[in-house]
């Protein structure tokens, strides 16, 4: 997760952590919480505190959060240092370049220039306070999970949606349409600003909502980058929204989740058909055990 970083004039505390983890999870476990931001990149997460705001309960707080998400906080992995005022915006802008995912999406910064030689799709996002800027593993996996399962006119369903990337990615690789829904108003905030970026349309549905209130549509492709809390919940209700024939991505998973994840999906015979892995980090692709057998009617499927 990249957070943009918003610092004025004055000295800042700068915390890395060696580790490709969620930004967002982990400023979620602080209390009372007066970090400027964050940003992540290249497996670094840097957080940064005001330096009137930093003190040694902060420092403590912040390994608590790691070890609840089973981060080690050691000195190896974790540094500490004095940044001095400096034009941050700046100085943060020009790190980032854009980034090639799959075969034929690229994303780059509003103030990066496009690439006139790249024959394929194209997406403008600025990181903001939403998940979904193209670095994380995660979303690299979905999208190129995408990339491999549209073939044209599809219906899809992006579930914690985040900056929208994956339904916007959809959208550009074929789909006819994508519905968008996240429980948190910001993102969605995020999102819409995006969209119309990028010149999205009605074909791009957003919406403000958990999984537990969406209407029972059946889907062609369902894409879900949930951490292991929400996972096993939302995978409850997978059997509900995917079609006969439809797949899912599920993301956002590493090893010591698999079982539980299984579990749940053969609860609602459904089946983990593929699974694909980049750093830590594990993506499923999930089908119907065959044959399906809707209510009332004959097998479908064989």
């Amino acid at each position: 997760m990249t957070l943009r970083v918003k610092l004025g004039p004055m000295n800042y505390i700068e915390v890395a952590i060696q580790a490709t983890t969620d930004a967002g999870d982990v400023l979620a476990l602080l209390k009372d919480c007066e970090s400027a931001g964050a940003w992540e990149a290249e497996g670094v997460l840097r957080l940064y505190w005001p330096e009137d705001k930093w003190d040694p309960s902060v420092l403590a707080e912040l390994k608590t959060a790691l070890d609840q998400m089973g981060i080690k906080n050691g000195e190896d992995i974790l540094t500490i240092r004095l940044v001095p005022d400096q034009d941050w915006n700046a100085d943060w802008a020009s790190s980032l370049r854009p980034i090639r995912i799959g075969r034929r999406i690229r994303i780059r910064q509003s103030w990066n220039a496009p690439d006139l030689s790249f024959d394929g799709v194209e997406l403008v996002i600025d990181p903001k306070r939403a998940f979904g800027s193209g670095y994380h593993a995660t979303t690299q996996l979905v999208i190129e999970w995408l990339e491999e399962q549209i073939r044209g006119g599809e219906r899809i369903l992006d579930v914690g949606t985040g900056s929208g990337i994956l339904a916007m990615a959809a959208l550009r690789l074929g789909a006819a349409s994508a519905l968008a829904v996240d429980n948190d108003p910001v993102a969605l905030e995020c999102a819409r600003e995006y969209c119309d970026a990028n010149g999205f349309g009605p074909e791009l549905q957003l919406r403000v909502s958990s999984f537990e209130d969406l209407d029972p549509v059946a889907y062609d492709f369902i894409v879900a980058n949930l951490d292991i809390r929400t996972m096993p919940l939302f995978c409850r209700h997978l059997p509900r929204l995917l079609k006969p024939d439809g797949k899912a991505c599920l993301c956002g998973l590493q090893h010591s989740d698999l079982e539980e994840v299984s579990e749940v999906l053969s609860q609602g015979k459904l089946r983990i058909e593929g699974k694909t892995e980049r750093d830590e980090w594990i993506s499923l692709s999930v089908e119907w055990t065959r044959p399906f057998t809707p209510a009332g009617g004959p097998p479908l499927g064989g």
